[in-house]
């Protein structure tokens, strides 16, 4: 009984005394060596569970008919308001890699280049069809960025799509950055 009380006492005075930052590794290595996970995507200690920079493309709605789970409005950040169909067509999950394009009529503006999974492509497809000419509603963050026709993949075969707008730095820049994070952690692995 007394060298249990003395393991008990041990282990407590470790915890007690010991950082955040060791408690955090004994963890990891733990994890690592029983071959287990902390759930997709990897450690829960780092940002890849906090998503930044999300992305959703939506149908806007021009005549609402007033269905609450599949219309809603927003506000552009002119203080214009559209209604959107609530179903996402293509968002985070479906991109695999960002990379900015300086525009040449715009200084200081990016295009976003997107490199979609073969189900994001099969989905901008079929968007480039049939919105050739009505705009899809591009939200960042649950907040509205723009409005755009989506054109057809050039090339089969890379899953390559550009996105013609005006982004700030900033967003282009944290679009570029959290893509990859984004799709690992929406993306749930191929069994």
């Amino acid at each position: 009984m007394k060298k249990i009380l003395q393991c008990v006492f041990a282990a407590v005075f470790l915890l007690l005394t010991s950082g955040c930052d060791t408690i955090r590794e004994a963890w990891e290595e733990s994890m690592n060596s029983s071959g287990g996970s902390i759930g997709r995507g990897g450690d829960w200690f780092t940002e890849e569970y906090k998503p930044k920079y999300l992305f959703a493309l939506y149908a806007q709605v021009k005549y609402p008919r007033g269905l609450r789970d599949l219309e809603r409005q927003i506000v552009t950040f002119e203080g214009k308001r559209l209604w959107i169909n609530t179903n996402q067509f293509l968002s985070s999950r479906h991109v695999q890699e960002i990379r900015k394009m300086p525009r040449a009529d715009v200084p200081g503006a990016y295009d976003l280049a997107l490199k979609l999974s073969d189900s994001g492509a099969r989905i901008w497809t079929m968007l480039a069809q049939q919105f050739n000419r009505d705009p899809m509603i591009m939200m960042i963050d649950d907040y509205y960025q723009c409005s755009f026709c989506p054109q057809p993949l050039a090339d089969v075969d890379t899953n390559w799509v550009v996105i013609s707008y005006p982004f700030d730095e900033v967003t282009a820049k944290g679009m570029e950055k959290y893509a990859g994070k984004n799709f690992k952690h929406l993306s749930p692995p191929a069994n």
